[in-house]
């Protein structure tokens, strides 16, 4: 990856979501990192976004659980939505109370990359990003 990827974190929980924010911006100082508590809003903001003619390489970590739309009705969105800018969004789920059956439900979908168990660490944020610049 040449430039430094963008990072889109999602969580419901705000606590949650300043810890991850802090732990992307430390670890990537170079990146921008755009932050939502509302599926509603990341899904607006990445509509309007995707448009774009120039569209970076994007990391997006979400949560699964959440109240307005939750992370299997946001994935299912994104897979039909963003299916042309797949090699450009690479969508990390990250949950702490995720049964088994979820996490298979979630890692089949097509527009996945990867699962994380909260909480999000630098170790993991590391595994990440090597994910993405080193796809199998």
């Amino acid at each position: 990856m040449k430039t430094p990827p963008r990072f889109i974190l999602l969580d419901d929980d705000i606590f949650t979501l300043a810890i991850e924010l802090n732990i992307v911006r430390n670890y990537c100082r170079q990146s921008e990192v755009i932050s939502f508590s509302s599926s509603k809003q990341a899904i607006k903001f990445m509509e309007a976004d995707c448009c774009k003619r120039s569209y970076p390489d994007t990391i997006f970590l979400t949560d699964l659980h959440m109240p307005d739309i939750d992370g299997f009705e946001l994935l299912d969105r994104m897979e039909k939505t963003f299916n042309t800018r797949r090699d450009q969004l690479h969508t990390f789920v990250l949950s702490g109370a995720a049964s088994l059956d979820e996490i298979n439900r979630v890692l089949s979908n097509t527009c996945v990359t990867g699962f994380y168990r909260k909480p999000l660490c630098t170790d993991k944020l590391s595994h990440i990003i090597t994910c993405v610049e080193y796809p199998i």
